[in-house]
């Protein structure tokens, strides 16, 4: 039977469920904590797919790759494409939006597929989606939000960038090696800036 990962959003416990009929609206209890939530409420893993061949660095997968980058983070995505030697780390401008942050102006930033790194604006940023904001507490390259399509659906996955200051999803801290699932309607804070997130 298929199973899920949730995170618990009072102690952090990641738990693992059966995927059954109405799962969203079941209730659970923490066996860490002991509190009581619903599914549905909960910040949802995802499981990474099963190697299917290997070579060199980059471990093949089906439909695309995994490649190890600097310290722990690994990215998942479509196959790279390749342009004087480096990699693409996110679509041209030709690829559609799927799905824009809105900030608290109401100000949009557009999600495209592949890799979207957010931060804050500066001259000496490298994120791909920069914030206008003066929150200095909000890293030049704060949170990425991968963007794949698995199965004829587009899924979004909220990781952790190369921040200082914490990140959080609905209110809960995000953890080093957590990668989250945004749902419509999802609020990402980073550092002081909160922004929705619509698909």
């Amino acid at each position: 039977m298929n199973e899920i990962k949730i995170k618990c959003p009072t102690c952090g416990k990641v738990l693992r469920l059966k995927d059954v009929p109405n799962i969203n609206a079941a209730f659970f209890t923490c066996p860490v904590c002991k509190e009581k939530h619903i599914v549905g409420k909960c910040q949802r893993y995802v499981e990474q797919p099963k190697p299917i061949a290997s070579s060199g660095d980059e471990t093949q997968y089906g439909g695309g790759f995994i490649q190890q980058s600097g310290g722990d983070e690994t990215r998942i995505g479509p196959q790279p494409q390749h342009g004087g030697g480096d990699e693409t780390r996110t679509a041209s401008a030709s690829c559609p939006t799927v799905g824009v942050l809105v900030d608290n102006t109401g100000s949009t930033y557009a999600l495209r597929l592949g890799i979207n790194t957010i931060g804050r604006s500066a001259a000496s940023s490298t994120a791909t989606i920069q914030i206008a904001t003066n929150d200095r507490t909000m890293s030049r390259s704060h949170a990425v939000i991968e963007v794949s399509n698995a199965g004829g659906k587009t899924i979004h996955i909220l990781r952790n960038g190369a921040n200082k200051n914490p990140s959080y999803m609905n209110g809960v801290l995000i953890g080093q090696q957590d990668q989250l699932v945004l749902n419509n309607g999802d609020r990402i804070k980073m550092g002081s800036t909160e922004l929705t997130f619509k698909k």
